[in-house]
């Protein structure tokens, strides 16, 4: 325990905590001591005897600290984490250097990866080879690294999570991507003065590169993932041009001395590339990772809908989040599937091949693909979360650090900043020392015959060579170097010509006119950076390539369902043998006054309610025996006019075997303000009012009680209001009442309600409420019979009186037999839906009805079918008016018909 608060409390300051300790224990012989605490009531411990000298005694605890920050820094350095400088851990480093060394550049043939393992283990990397070679396959892998450094020929896995072959079936080489952008041979010559400084390797007998000379930030470009002690990177890759982009802007704003923003960096370069594709959904988690170093950025798989030949809905995926195997995809989706947890997927396939990933859902016949696929992208690795934790080795080499935008690309600027530089001083001192020597040729060509005349007299080469550099030279006075010396002495003779005289006198103004340049670059800051920008742009211009991760900037992020689903507008049917349906509202086209109507359930079935409403409503489902219920509207399968729809257990898993729904309201997702209220009244008159919150902020399918019931009542009807709405309740003998809702006390879900109107007679029965929105300017109370009959009255003729009352008359009848069957409130223009006993529908203007009086008996409303057939029962015989209803206003604002 202590070792590791030690750790994590000395991360900030590796270098200036452990490097002291790890030099001191070097230079002392150390004793390990633990001194015994003495127990209560016994004798002292004695003393420990005289350490011998030269030897110090430690704490076991120090030495256990110690060690394991030892331990962990060499984990960190030595394994797990990447160089901010070059982008790559010590293990890919030592593999690409190992490969350099045995000559596997592009143009080469392949090498077995047994030989390249080998060439790294015996020399630079004294691990297990297993560690070697899956470094290897990971380079050589175009689904991990968004630019290869190693071209496989062979068996190097799949996106399937398959294993690469063993390594002695496999070969290999570098890529020119590799050997141009990281072991360009302008950078690491042949000799061992490089532009990066070396190091000798485990035992001493080899020198390996600390880090390697990279063009580009390679962090960047192909990021990078570890776990060591106490901490751990996950870097996410980048497309190489728009890295090339940001660091072009960057090295030109240092160029000016100027500073670039992080916002002018995101320009160039806005967020990850993955060589998977995909699509990156929204841009807050990219934004944090480049200004802290840590963030989330969600990958969603690229998807499209298709049909297939038995008209199926399929779902198809093309290309998934980084780094999610292909397979494990699929028996995830399986065992989903299997486990209920995963509905409306018939069928599940790989069709992978030669044209790429085909990952195929198949659809069941009456399933809703945007519903699904929301599903699918929640429930499975469909799209994920990246983690970026951009944590790299800083630039000195010794200390891990957590790393910015910003602060990536500043590294790696000063870095080959400084590469450019070591560079040019050992080209300008070889091209300096080549001038010199032909300067001397020069001479000696302008010379030629008091060379021939010194040749003639010497002895020896070294006689020659003495006169050349002695104080009194023969040739003209000009004195030679010893360099220049040995050059003239290993002169062939034909170099004296005329011709070859003048390849001498270019050769020194192209030497001269380098030399000048590169002493340029060793003193011209802004010289430095033109040549990071003339080499970044080379390399630009010949590997970048595409961005392969689309970017969705506007995506929402952890989307509902209703997100994905159209927010249209449907018709609800609950038939009286407990099936629900959806169906959409353009299916019940508007008719004139007296027309037939359409068909809205199969011939016999009897309809309860329908209502109109948005998919994205929550319904909420009163049962006649005061249990409510909440199932959101686009749950519900669109159904057509003659489906006979679901049955309600299997959307309300709550309810009873036999269902009886006695009311069901839409609540919007975004509700109006005002209507705060559910009331609810029942069979028997009673009616209360609770506030919509109750039942809103617990709602769901399993069901909350509603009211308290008396013995042989049932619930009858369910609307919203609001403190400024009233209620009009109307009975079957054709009554009615008309009170305000602030009549109604507010009450909790479990209380009886009050008596709402007093029947005229025994055999009367209340058959409609409606509440009239005052807010909203209701002008017209529509009334409609069994037989048909309807009429418009002025909201203002119907007097409001005391809740309780019997009421006044509200309409007459034509026949005896008739009687009242339904009531709403509505505006001008609204339009209604008329449904009967037997499931016929007609959709029409409420102003093609005409005004009357409370003492009218009303027009005809809906003209009777003739009968010719069992489906076409008229109104006056068996079939009856059931129900009317008004359809939403905001809904005829969207109306095309």
């Amino acid at each position: 325990m202590i070792s590791v608060v030690v750790l994590f409390a000395g991360v900030r300051s590796v270098r200036g905590l452990l490097v002291p300790a790890v030099r001191g224990f070097a230079k002392k012989k150390r004793v390990v001591t633990q001194m015994p605490s003495s127990p209560a009531g016994f004798a002292a411990s004695p003393p420990p005897p005289p350490l011998p000298s030269g030897v110090d005694s430690v704490s076991l605890e120090t030495e256990m600290s110690e060690s394991f920050m030892r331990y962990a820094l060499s984990t960190l350095l030595g394994r797990a984490l990447p160089d901010v400088r070059d982008g790559l851990k010590p293990v890919h480093r030592r593999i690409l250097f190992g490969m350099r060394d045995l000559g596997l550049v592009p143009r080469s043939q392949y090498r077995k990866c047994a030989r390249v393992v080998g060439e790294v283990l015996g020399k630079y990397h004294p691990h297990g080879d297993a560690s070697v070679y899956e470094a290897l396959v990971r380079m050589a892998q175009d689904f991990v690294m968004s630019e290869r450094l190693i071209d496989g020929h062979g068996n190097f896995g799949s996106v399937d999570a398959d294993p690469a072959a063993a390594m002695r079936y496999t070969e290999c080489k570098l890529t020119r991507f590799a050997f141009e952008a990281l072991l360009n041979p302008q950078d690491l010559s042949v000799s061992e003065e490089l532009c990066v400084p070396l190091v000798k390797n485990f035992d001493g007998s080899e020198s390996e590169a600390r880090v390697l000379p990279s063009r580009v930030p390679l962090l960047l470009v192909n990021g990078a993932s570890g776990i060591a002690v106490g901490m751990a990177t996950n870097i996410p890759p980048h497309n190489l041009g728009e890295v090339c982009d940001a660091t072009l802007a960057l090295a030109t704003a240092r160029k000016k001395g100027e500073k670039l923003k992080l916002e002018k960096l995101r320009s160039f370069l806005p967020a990850p590339d993955f060589p998977t594709g995909g699509l990156i959904m929204g841009l807050d988690g990219v934004a944090s990772a480049y200004a802290t170093g840590q963030g989330s950025v969600v990958v969603r798989a690229r998807t499209h809908l298709e049909t297939t030949k038995k008209g199926r809905p399929v779902i198809v995926a093309t290309e998934l989040p980084y780094q999610v195997p292909k397979a494990e995809l699929l028996a995830k989706t399986a065992s989903l599937v299997d486990q209920k947890k995963l509905e409306g997927i018939a069928d599940l396939r790989d069709e992978s091949g030669r044209d790429g990933m085909r990952v195929v859902y198949e659809l069941k016949k009456d399933a809703n693909p945007e519903l699904v696929r929301a599903a699918l992208f929640q429930n499975t690795r469909l799209q994920t979360s990246f983690a970026a934790n951009v944590v790299a080795v800083d630039a000195d080499g010794r200390q891990p650090a957590k790393m910015t935008l910003e602060r990536i690309l500043d590294a790696w600027l000063a870095f080959r900043f400084e590469c450019v530089r070591r560079r040019a001083e050992r080209n300008e001192r070889e091209k300096a020392r080549r001038m010199h020597v032909v300067e001397g040729l020069q001479i000696a060509r302008d010379n030629a015959d008091a060379l021939l005349q010194v040749l003639r007299t010497s002895q020896t080469p070294a006689d020659a060579k003495a006169a050349l550099t002695s104080k009194n030279p023969p040739l003209s006075g000009r004195r030679l170097s010893d360099a220049q010396a040995d050059s003239v002495l290993r002169l062939q003779l034909s170099r004296l010509t005329n011709l070859e005289g003048a390849k001498l006198d270019d050769e020194h103004a192209a030497l001269e006119a380098e030399v000048k340049s590169l002493r340029e670059l060793l003193t011209v800051d802004a010289a430095v950076y033109d040549e990071i920008i003339r080499e970044v742009e080379a390399v630009k211009a010949e590997f970048s390539r595409p961005r392969r991760t689309e970017i969705v900037a506007d995506a929402i992020l952890g989307a509902r369902e209703e997100d994905v689903i159209e927010n249209s507008r449907s018709a609800i049917l609950v038939s009286r043998d407990g099936y629900i349906k959806r169906v959409p509202l353009d299916e019940f086209r508007a008719q004139a006054r007296g027309g037939r109507g359409k068909s809205a359930a199969a011939s016999r079935t009897r309809l309860d309610h329908v209502l109109s409403c948005h998919d994205h409503d929550t319904l909420l489902c009163i049962a006649s025996t005061g249990v409510a219920y909440g199932v959101r509207a686009f749950k519900l399968s669109a159904s057509t006019r003659q489906a006979k729809g679901v049955p309600l257990p299997r959307v309300i898993p709550g309810i009873q075997a036999k269902p009886r729904l006695s009311g069901v309201v839409a609540v919007s997702s975004a509700p109006e303000h005002h209507k705060n209220y559910l009331v609810i009244l029942t069979r028997k008159g009673l009616i209360k009012k609770t506030p919509l919150d109750v039942f809103t902020e617990s709602m769901s399918a399993r069901g909350l009680i509603a009211l308290t019931l008396n013995d042989g009542d049932a619930v009858g009807w369910v609307k919203l209001c609001g403190d400024d709405d009233t209620i009009i309740v109307a009975s079957k003998s054709g009554q009615f009442a008309r009170f305000s809702t602030t009549q109604l006390t507010p009450t909790s879900r479990k209380t009886r309600g009050v008596r709402a109107m007093k029947l005229k007679h025994d055999d009367d029965e209340i058959v409609a409420m409606d509440v009239c929105d005052n807010t909203d300017a209701h002008e017209h109370a529509l009334v409609l019979t069994a037989a048909g009959y309807g009429k418009r009255l002025n909201i203002r003729d119907l007097k409001i009186t005391k809740r309780g009352t019997m009421g006044m008359q509200i309409s007459k009848f034509k026949t005896d037999d008739d009687s009242l069957a339904g009531l709403c409130c509505c505006r001008p223009g609204d339009e209604v839906v008329i449904s009967t006993k037997r499931g016929l529908i007609v959709r029409t203007r409420a102003d093609t009805i005409s005004i009357q009086g409370r003492a009218a008996t009303g027009v005809l409303v809906q003209r009777p079918n003739s009968p010719t057939s069992p489906e076409q029962q008229t109104v006056n015989g068996d079939d009856k008016v059931a129900q009317v209803s008004v359809v939403p206003p905001d809904l005829l604002d969207l109306d095309d018909d």
